[in-house]
């Protein structure tokens, strides 16, 4: 294959792969925040109660991190595309069950049954993008890809609450959902690609002469077993056990922020529907400006270092936190913009983080490294959900908002850590 020729494919390849992947993970949000959006018409429709909402969203979440581990195990033997179209398609078909129940006790399973296919879809994603993108762009790159979580997380409420304002029928609000899903399906089987080396294409860091990837290819050896790989690279590392930790805290955060603002707002304030769901989408559209900026800058500014990245955007985070207190009872526009704030501080950290642990494991070891970061900081989301209703049952929503302010500056504190600890690490 000549040079011209190559360059071509490669690049062609890689912004396929970009916007397949962008597209898919996206839809999946779609589908998963429905329910948090239709939380409220789902309390008084069906009877669901404050508490079996916050239960489900903890097994939900505890669920997703066990299959996100266990998928991020097999993503680094499978091909991304046997990943992802199946998994849409069973999203689809929970969904349409979903909006056809009229239990509480069935829609809740089911619910809770999507987190196990939910779970499926990142690390096949983070390997696709770890194997098409090298260590000095990759920042720039994944800050695209990021933006997904937030266009799909802003569409979500939207989508549900445009959707049951024009039906008069919260089902909708999964169905059209598990439409779209089906579609995102047929796509990503076309689309998906595996390895570049699969169709005859150089590893990244060579196509590219990135030095940075081709140190974490030398450091990476080969022939392991995925148990030695996992063990040497992952589970002994620290740097991947801090960044876990860091990554914990942002969840709580920002689960506590997904799954409660309409009922904090429809329920204490008296906000109508999509007044409050407008809160999360000012939350989106904040992340996807916190995610596009912050890879960018850590590959431009800090040299690929994305720690220091971090600890700039937790202070944005606290930043928000603090205007949301002094704002709330005064302007919706105002609450609007602390909301976009904490957006920006929330996932460019969440995207930094799974970054920096990919970078930080074997080369071929991403599945499993965002599988292990996902089983252990979906703990955190778990506790956004039954905990969240038990501390706001018992200490009122000021409890909440102490321990979320309590949470924030732990991040500061353990990325903190992580910079000295990474500054004093020998070459693995």
């Amino acid at each position: 294959m000549s040079n011209n020729k190559l360059d071509a494919t490669y690049k062609r390849l890689r912004w396929q792969i970009i916007i397949t992947t962008f597209l898919t993970y996206t839809v999946m949000y779609i589908s998963r925040k429905a329910f948090a959006a239709a939380a409220p018409l789902l309390m008084t429709n069906l009877g669901m109660t404050t508490v079996q909402f916050g239960l489900a969203s903890s097994i939900y979440y505890i669920l997703y991190g066990v299959s996100k581990f266990s998928s991020g195990l097999l993503a680094d033997k499978i091909n991304p595309r046997l990943f992802l179209a199946p998994v849409l398609v069973v999203i689809a078909i929970i969904n349409v069950g979903i909006g056809m129940t009229n239990s509480v006790n069935m829609l809740l399973a089911l619910y809770c049954l999507t987190a196990v296919v939910q779970g499926c879809g990142f690390p096949p994603i983070a390997k696709a993008i770890s194997q098409w993108y090298s260590k000095s762009e990759r920042g720039g790159w994944y800050s695209l890809w990021n933006t997904s979580h937030n266009v799909g997380g802003a569409l979500a409420p939207l989508i549900a609450s445009a959707v049951i304002a024009y039906t008069g029928n919260w089902r909708y609000a999964f169905y059209v959902p598990a439409a779209i899903t089906a579609v995102q399906a047929v796509i990503a089987a076309i689309l998906m690609r595996g390895k570049p080396e699969n169709y005859g294409l150089p590893n990244v860091g060579e196509w590219r002469n990135d030095t940075k990837q081709l140190e974490i290819n030398k450091r990476s050896e080969a022939g392991l077993s995925m148990w030695v790989m996992f063990k040497r690279y992952i589970l002994t590392n620290p740097i991947i056990w801090l960044a876990i930790g860091g990554d914990l805290c942002i969840y709580v955060i920002r689960t506590v922020t997904n799954d409660w603002v309409s009922v904090y707002f429809v329920k204490e304030l008296g906000w109508d529907l999509v007044k409050s769901n407008s809160l999360v989408a000012w939350f989106e559209a904040g992340g996807i400006l916190g995610g596009l900026t912050s890879g960018i800058i850590s590959d431009k500014f800090f040299g690929a270092d994305r720690w220091k990245t971090i600890l700039i955007y937790s202070f944005v985070l606290i930043a928000g936190m603090v205007g949301v207190v002094f704002t709330i009872h005064i302007d919706y526009m105002l609450v609007a913009l602390c909301f976009f704030i904490i957006g920006a501080g929330i996932y460019a950290p969440q995207m930094l983080f799974a970054l920096g642990i990919i970078e930080a494991s074997h080369a071929d070891g991403a599945g499993a490294a965002t599988g292990l970061k996902g089983g252990v900081t979906y703990i955190g989301a778990a506790l956004a959900g039954a905990p969240i209703a038990m501390i706001e049952t018992a200490y009122s929503w000021s409890g909440v908002f102490t321990l979320l302010a309590a949470i924030a500056v732990t991040l500061v504190v353990l990325t903190c850590v992580i910079i000295r600890v990474d500054s004093k690490r020998l070459p693995m």
